[in-house]
């Protein structure tokens, strides 16, 4: 089995072109690298539907309770569980554009206090142990203010899954703060 690293932080921290950019130098030091994206919006059942969901076609952010919203996106790594294992096993290195510290950092933005630590915590059972998806062994959290986030975000090229500028997390700068609230919490823990 392959060394699994998760890249994370909050929209338009640099994701994708950092897990692009480690996956080729990975591979050009001849390393058998794979990566993975979540989520997985047109390759998953679930993915679709959170394409869907981050167009707003199911209503607005702050009239939608967090952990249905959390259980739709770690079905969707379900979905993908054996994926992820053919990819761990197939590999020495996987790196993950977002995984399952993602779903603790957006939907635990949107909580505070003991409920916020007792909804991480249940995210990390029904991740990991209900749904039996791998642990990185390294997971790299890329920090931005949220207000660059935003010009970086307004910046990026259309999206598949969306017909908007930006989707129902990426409109919301406030939302954004929460986000990398959690993520830094999260780092300290």
């Amino acid at each position: 089995m392959s060394y699994f690293v998760a890249i994370e932080g909050i929209d338009g921290s640099g994701k994708g072109t950092q897990t692009a950019a480690l996956h080729e130098h990975f591979q050009q030091s001849g390393l058998r690298t794979s990566s993975i994206t979540f989520p997985r919006y047109g390759e998953t059942l679930i993915g679709r539907q959170i394409g869907r969901f981050l167009d707003g076609q199911f209503g607005e952010l702050q009239h939608l309770h967090p952990i249905p919203i959390s259980m739709m996106y770690a079905a969707e790594r379900f979905e993908s569980r054996e994926l992820i294992f053919e990819k761990l096993n197939g590999s020495e290195l996987l790196i993950s554009d977002r995984y399952v510290g993602s779903n603790f950092a957006h939907q635990g933005a949107r909580l505070k206090g003991t409920e916020r630590a007792e909804f991480l915590e249940w995210i990390q059972k029904l991740e990991y142990e209900v749904f039996g998806v791998p642990r990185p062994n390294l997971v790299i959290v890329l920090d931005l203010p949220a207000e660059v986030s935003a010009e970086r975000v307004a910046m990026k090229n259309a999206r598949h899954y969306t017909e908007q500028v930006t989707d129902l997390y990426e409109s919301d700068c406030d939302y954004l703060l929460g986000v990398r609230e959690v993520y830094l919490e999260l780092c300290e823990q």
